[in-house]
Parts: structure tokens; sequence; C-alpha cells
């Protein structure tokens, strides 16, 4: 074949050849899933390759295969290939034996259905759309309790139906424990009849491209179970002088979502808080009967926990126990035995033994609340927090600091020589911060877990789902006020990474915007969505209370949409909920006058890598300590309460199986054996504020006062006080070797903060900081 004709064969594509008696002719695939033809003739010429002008293409590593029917005086090519999983089309082109050419159209209205099973189609909730408005999906805080009647209704509609939904048969491909399941446990097909690309995986798509865009689609198929329960299980039943209100309120209805970057005001305490949402805490909450739709009565909280139908134990449906490391031993976590979902339970290895509290799920909220919030000895330095979790989400939406989707979207360090994460800035993202929050919500610390913690059973945990319709909504925040920039997205090479492999997805092959976000579909006919797909998630029928395009202040004086006074109104609610100046203000408002954060002259970040599957995937916590090391096991609080903690960084891995015949992650040690790496960054600049000898009247025992935030202070005060510990989930303490460690840590300083991005200043490396302890990176 000449040179200008060579095949652009796809990686892992398909060829077939067929012989009309006249010509052979060659069809294969591309890397666009196309299908191109040429043919050569008896006399050896060779056209140029085509395509095929098909009305759908295969689906990737689509077989091809064709075939020869003649009739007469015609000669007819059959082309079978996937159009979908389950589903094969036939495409037929007429050819003469004398004159057949590599234009001739194909028919596609032949096809068969080899599944014709039809698939649950998630649209989104479509009902309560007025114009170009659509309901909003609320903070759960300002939803319940409700405030007006439609909300109090909401209240009531939802933990009806999320009772009802718990309660379905776990082999309903529709309950609470198949949609749960989906993220990890019992790894098996869900809404199609398949088997796993990469052996023994599950459809997870954690430490990847696809984590923000595969979780949109799965929360939306949350949120339209529950609201179909909702009008058909639900209000039917009410009295006919009550369906009305209740039909109207269910139509407005979107699931709330948990703002876990915002203090909230709780009764008894002078400050805000962290804290979970209100109504998960109680194990017994009211709601109206929906017998007569009036009463108030008291039922069991399903966002409380999850406890299985008939209390039976998980195992019997698939769950098996999860691996961890406790004294340089291989533990298994019996979630098995689990009927309900626990948070912050104590600690129990597998045995003869398992305790009631851990079978019937214990939950533990006010630990979870505790484990964030402020060392006592910060007192009213109100911009900073013990664990700068509000920081960090403000951080994702400065200008230049993310730069563009990739950055944003994953904890995934780099598997392509084209996209480059080395900016010290970009080591934030919002996967990273997501997973600190499973390990706050489940429990953590060596002596106390729950599901929330471990990916194989987290989305067993009904909290779960508030959780990430909150990462989706940091998603959609993030597209809208980058809508204008042309690295919001990653349909460019430069920017996708390879997959780590899943049931789905084979390994090393390169995420895009057209991957499939198995095992969701659009409609009946098993059409995946892809991230194209669910790119524009008002389409879906929900927003969020920062995002509505249609409101009359964002036209301009000819009654037109201003995009850039839009953006800007949006930067400003992010600003005002989460920068620690708007949290200076708030102290202040408050009587606090010691620190604020007119004292954040400097920026100091410290970026880590790590191998998340250095022991196996056996997920494990790096925590950061700014003081004295020798004096750090003077008390025996735990290390998340040290006075010294300045952050953690928690993997949220999926624990590999050794045993062959066993189901697990075997993309970990594959991980492993690769060296591949993942990126995570605490913002220290308002620890280091507190540590100021100028700014606290009194610091703690073992945390010596800092001069000032110069950098060759901070780089001296540091190579003395900061030091790091990695624990597995188990709490046992992980030696780090010297010859190659599983982590790099450094430290960099700017000489402007974070968010002043009119200073050109830009972060630079403070080397002997971290360089002599273990782990600690030198360029």
């Amino acid at each position: 074949m000449p040179t200008d004709q060579k095949l652009a064969l796809a990686p892992r594509g398909a060829i077939a050849g067929v012989d009309d008696g006249t010509n052979f002719w060659c069809f294969y695939t591309t890397d666009t899933n196309g299908v191109y033809q040429f043919r050569v003739d008896a006399k050896g010429a060779i056209t140029k390759p085509q395509q095929v002008q098909l009305d759908d293409t295969p689906i990737p590593r689509s077989p091809l295969s064709g075939v020869v029917v003649k009739h007469g005086k015609q000669t007819k090519i059959v082309l079978f290939y996937l159009l979908r999983h389950g589903d094969v089309n036939l495409f037929a082109t007429t050819l003469t034996a004398t004159t057949p050419s590599a234009t001739d159209s194909w028919d596609s209205s032949s096809s068969v259905c080899l599944n014709p099973k039809p698939t649950y189609p998630i649209t989104g909730i479509q009902a309560g759309i007025s114009g170009q408005a659509v309901p909003m999906r609320y903070e759960s805080d300002t939803w319940y309790p409700g405030q007006t009647p439609e909300h109090l209704i909401q209240n009531s509609l939802f933990l009806h139906a999320l009772k009802k939904f718990q309660a379905r048969d776990p082999a309903q491909k529709l309950s609470f424990f198949q949609i749960g399941g989906i993220h990890g446990m019992p790894y098996k097909p869900w809404d199609e009849d398949t088997k796993p690309v990469t052996p023994e995986e599950g459809y997870c798509t954690h430490d990847s491209i696809l984590f923000p865009t595969w979780h949109r689609p799965y929360v939306m198929l949350f949120e339209q179970a529950l609201y179909e329960i909702m009008v058909g299980e639900i209000i039917p039943k009410l009295p006919q002088t009550q369906q009305k209100a209740w039909t109207d309120a269910a139509s407005t209805w979107r699931l709330p979502y948990w703002d876990w970057a915002q203090k909230k005001v709780r009764q008894g305490n002078d400050t805000a808080i962290y804290d979970i949402p209100l109504i998960a805490k109680e194990p017994r909450i009211g709601v109206y009967d929906e017998k007569d739709g009036v009463s108030v009565i008291y039922i069991d909280n399903p966002m409380y926990k999850f406890v299985m139908p008939g209390n039976k134990a998980m195992g019997l449906y698939g769950v098996t126990d999860v691996k961890d490391i406790v004294k340089k031993v291989q533990i298994d976590i019996p979630f098995e035995q689990s009927v309900g979902t626990s948070r912050w339970a104590a600690y129990e290895a597998e045995g003869s033994k398992i305790s009631t509290d851990w079978v019937d799920g214990k939950v533990d909220n006010t630990k979870i609340t505790q484990a964030l919030n402020n060392h006592a000895w910060y007192g009213g330095l109100s911009a900073i927090d013990n664990v700068p979790l509000a920081e960090m989400v403000y951080r994702l939406y400065i200008k230049d600091y993310i730069s563009n989707y990739t950055q944003f979207a994953t904890t995934k360090y780099k598997t392509s020589s084209k996209y480059d994460p080395d900016a010290p800035s970009a080591f934030l993202n919002l996967e990273y911060v997501h997973n600190n929050i499973h390990n706050w919500t489940g429990g953590f610390g060596g002596s106390f877990t729950g599901h929330m913690a471990e990916v194989p059973v987290a989305g067993f945990d009904p909290i779960f789902f508030f959780h990430h319709c909150n990462v989706d909504r940091l998603f959609a925040l993030w597209q809208d006020v980058n809508q204008l920039s042309d690295k919001n997205w990653f349909d460019k090479e430069d920017d996708q990474l390879t997959d780590d492999g899943n049931w789905s997805n084979k390994e090393h092959e390169l995420d895009t915007p057209l991957t499939y976000l198995s095992p969701f579909h659009r409609d009946t006919k098993s059409t995946y969505f892809t991230s194209d797909d669910v790119r524009d998630f008002k389409k879906y029928g929900y927003t969020y209370p920062e995002l509505q395009p249609w409101l009359a202040k964002y036209k301009d004086g000819q009654g037109n949409f201003d995009v850039n006074a839009y953006i800007n109104d949006v930067e400003d609610q992010i600003r005002n909920l989460y920068s620690p100046e708007n949290a200076s203000d708030v102290g202040k408002a408050q009587g606090f006058t010691s620190l604020g954060f007119e004292k954040w002259t400097k920026d100091i970040i410290v970026n880590i890598t790590y191998d998340r599957f250095a022991f196996g995937g056996v997920p494990f916590t790096i925590y950061l300590f700014v003081g004295d090391p020798s004096t750090l096991g003077d008390d025996d609080s735990p290390l998340h309460a040290k006075a010294q903690l300045v952050g953690y960084v928690y993997t949220f891995s999926n624990p590999a199986l050794p045993q062959q015949n066993q189901r697990g992650c075997q993309a970990c040690q594959r991980k492993l054996n690769e060296g591949s790496k993942s990126r995570a960054q605490v913002p220290i600049t308002g620890a280091l504020v507190a540590r100021l000898a100028s700014g606290h009247p009194q610091l703690p025992t073992g945390i010596p006062p800092l001069a000032n935030l110069e950098s060759h202070s901070v780089e001296n005060y540091l190579e003395k006080n900061l030091h790091w510990k990695v624990v597995s989930h188990g709490g046992h303490e992980l030696d780090i070797p010297e010859d190659n460690p599983f982590i790099h840590v450094s430290v960099y300083h700017r000489e402007a903060r974070f968010d002043d991005v009119t200073n050109a200043a830009q972060y630079q490396h403070l080397p002997t900081a971290t360089g002599s302890k273990p782990g600690g990176f030198i360029h």
C-alpha cells in the first residue's frame, strides 16, 4: 500500500476482510471508532481508504465481521459490529459484481438486538421546570427542617421514599442495596449483561479524570429512583385533598447536598463549626404520616444508617470483608457480617466474636464533628482552621491556581508526557478533598472505622449521596466560572490521562469525553452516558442556589444574558462562602480581634505525591504536623486531635485481595509495580500565622513561635518542626523506606497571598524544609 494510504488502525482496533469474487474488501476501525474501507481488485490495485457513512459508530474495541450475500446479479456485503453492549447492528450495501464502488450508500435500517431487555433510562427529574428555570438542589440544612410548607412536605416525602427504597429486596435492580453497590461491592454488573473488561474490578473511577463526570449520573440515578417512589408509591395513597400539594412539592424536590466546607451554627455553640447534616443526626425522626399527610409520627431515620431488609447480613448478597493492616499483620474488617452501616464504630477485626454494635451498625456522629473542628488553642483565630477545608475549596476557584479541568478533577499525578501537573499550585484537586471527607465521616485513627471510609462499601451509607451531591455542585460551580476558558474540558489529548482499568474500561486506555460512564444509560436501548453527555447538567432538571443564570440581575441593558456579570457574581458567592477573609470578618463580628486575614501576606503550601497502592491498596492517611517532633507523644490523644496537626491526606484506595479466586482490586498490584502516583496539597499558611510570635499570646507546649513569614524564616522553622506520620486505616504506623519512599513531601513559598492574582510572584521550593526527612523531596 502506498505510504499516503497507510491504515490509521485504532489501538486494539478491529479489521475484517470480505471477498466478493471480484474484489477483496477490507474494513477497519479507527481511534474515533469510525469504520473505513478500501478494496483490492483482481489486478492488485488498491483504492484509497474512505470512511463508511454509518448512522452510528461501533463501541470501542468492537469486533468486525463481514459476509457476502449474492442474489441474482446483486452482491450484498453485510457488516456486523457492536453498537452497544448486547446489541449488534447489521449495515449492508448493495454492490454490482462488475462495478463496485467505495462510495456506495450503506443501509442502516436493518438491525437486530441480541439483548432486548430494556435498560433503565436516567433522564433526570423533568418535573417542576418553568422556562429556563430548573429546580434547585438545596444545602441540606437550609432545606431541613423545612421553613416553608413546600419544604416540610418534601422533608416527609424524601424520608418516606428513602425508607421504602432501603426496604426493597436487594435482588431488585432498583433497590437501595444494588444502587449503593454500583460504587464497589458486590462487584457485579448492574443494568447490563457484561463481564469485567479488567478482571475482578468494579465500576469505580477514583484516581481518574472521569471522577467528577462518572459520579454525576450516579447521583442522578439515586435522585430519580427516589422521585419515582414519591410519585408512584406515596402520593397515590394519600387522601385526595392532600395529593395536589404533595405532587407540587415532589415536582420541585431535588436531592439536597451536604456542604461540608461551610460551617454551621449549632445550638449550644458560640461559633460556627463543621458538622454533618441535621437530617442525619438522630436515629428517630419526625415526618407527616403518609396515611393522612397531616399527622406527625416518628420513624427510624433512614439517613442515620441503612439497615438491610430482613436484617440479613450484607455477605448474603456478595459483600465480603475488607483488608487492612494492624501491627504489620493483614486483617479483615468484617463488613460481610454487617446488617447496618456504621460511622465511627469501634474497630473490629474478623474473628469468632463480632460485637452486636458492629453487626447492627454503630453510628457516632459526635466524633465526626470533633474530628475536623479547631484546636482549642486556636481560640479566636477565626480565619484559621485546624484542617483548612473551606480554604482548600476556595483555592479550587482562584484563577490560574488551578488552570485546567485535569488538574481540578483528579488525584492522578501523571500518566501522559503531554500533561504536566508540576506547577506547585496544581497539586490541589477536588478528588483529594473528597477523599478526606470519606475518612472524616467513616472514622479513622486506628480505633474506629465505618462504611464511608472504605471504597468497596462506601455507597451503602445514605450520607454518601449527600456528599457526592456536593461534589457534583463543586464541579458545576467550577464549570460555570470557567465556561469562557479553553481549558475547561478534556477534549484535547494533552489533557487526557490513561485509565487504571475497571469493570468497563481497559487498563492503560486513554480516557476521553466519549468514554462510556458505565453502567449508566440515557435510554432503554443500552445507550451509555459519556462525559460529553453530562457536561450540561441543567438539562437534567436541576441546578444549585449559586447557579441561576436566568435571573434578571444577569441581564444587560438590552435584556441579553451577560456572561461576565454571571461569572463575577458566582465567584463572589464562592468567596463569601469559603474565603478565609470572610471567615475573619465573621470572627470579628463575634468579637474576635487577635488575628485575621490581614496577616496572610505570604502563602505556604505542602505538596505530596504518594503511591496509593504501596500496601496492596490498603488505604492509609498521611498526617502533617508542625511542632517539636519529640513532644508529639506527650499526651495520649489520637493523631487527628494533636495540637500540632495542620492537615492530612487520605488515599481512599481499594484494598487488593491476594487470593486469586477472590474479588478485589487487581489494579492495585499493577499500579504498585508501575509506580503510579497520586497528588495532594495541604495549605499551611493559616497554621503558620497561628504560630507567629507576634500573634498568639500563648502557644501550646511543643509548638515553638515563628518569627515571620519570610521564606528564609519559614524554611528554617519547618526544617526543625515539620514532620509527618503515615498510618494504615487500622492504626498501624507505616515505615517510609529511605531508598524508595512511597511518598514525597515538598514545601513551596510565595511572596504574596494565594488569591492575589495581580501579583506575578511564583512559588519557590524550600528544599531544606523536607529534604533530610524520610519521604522528603529534593529536586
